[in-house]
């Protein structure tokens, strides 16, 4: 995903995607010795893990559509769109539609369509699922972090009631810190993954004429 990584950084007038201070890392909740908390902590953990999936997938299908119109790196897909009329103008009449949160890439003959383009409407389509999963995660990852993130004197306090051994206590203590701390990366990795399809879906409504 290194190369994912390098296409995080669009240019000022795109501005599809901004770079990040943080380096993608799964969550990998700890055991912390409360069958509910871990049972928290592990569905966070998922939840963060398949947003990250998706936001993934998403800078993949815009670096995808980038290399096969020969786009800059730090180009949207406003200039991907461009080049696809472009290249395709002789015979095809190509346009996004929207709806909700649903786009796609219309081809108008849609029959005959060249393997080239039928693969871009393939990547526009990827590209609206993930920005669409990542948007529906963001708001339920937040309440099921703020949950666990304004109770972590409470939770810590439970840990060491469950442990009366000294060397138990200090390791579910550390793995209660451990996972809050992931929960406040997560928190924060997951606004920033938010924000970038918010603004791919807005670059969507713009070209396809409907108001963001």
């Amino acid at each position: 995903m290194d190369d994912d990584q390098e296409g995080l950084t669009t240019s000022e007038d795109q501005g599809v995607f901004k770079e990040t201070s943080h380096r993608n890392g799964r969550f990998i909740a700890r055991h912390v010795g409360i069958p509910e908390l871990d049972q928290r902590f592990e569905d966070v953990a998922e939840m963060f893990n398949l947003q990250q999936g998706h936001r993934e997938a998403m800078v993949e299908c815009l670096n995808t559509l980038r290399h096969r119109y020969h786009c800059l790196n730090g180009d949207g897909l406003s200039e991907c769109l461009k080049r696809i009329k472009e290249e395709h103008a002789g015979t095809h009449h190509i346009s996004l539609h929207m709806k909700g949160y649903d786009f796609s890439l219309a081809v108008v003959p849609n029959s005959e369509v060249p393997a080239k383009l039928h693969s871009s409407q393939e990547s526009i389509r990827a590209l609206c699922q993930a920005s669409k999963a990542i948007v529906a995660a963001a708001t339920k990852l937040q309440e099921m972090i703020g949950w666990l993130t304004k109770a972590e004197e409470q939770l810590s306090n439970q840990v060491l009631q469950v442990a009366p051994a000294y060397q138990e206590q200090r390791r579910l203590e550390d793995n209660l810190r451990e996972n809050l701390q992931q929960c406040h990366r997560a928190r924060e990795l997951s606004s920033a993954y938010r924000e970038e399809a918010g603004k791919l879906l807005n670059e969507v409504a713009l070209l396809s004429g409907v108001n963001p």
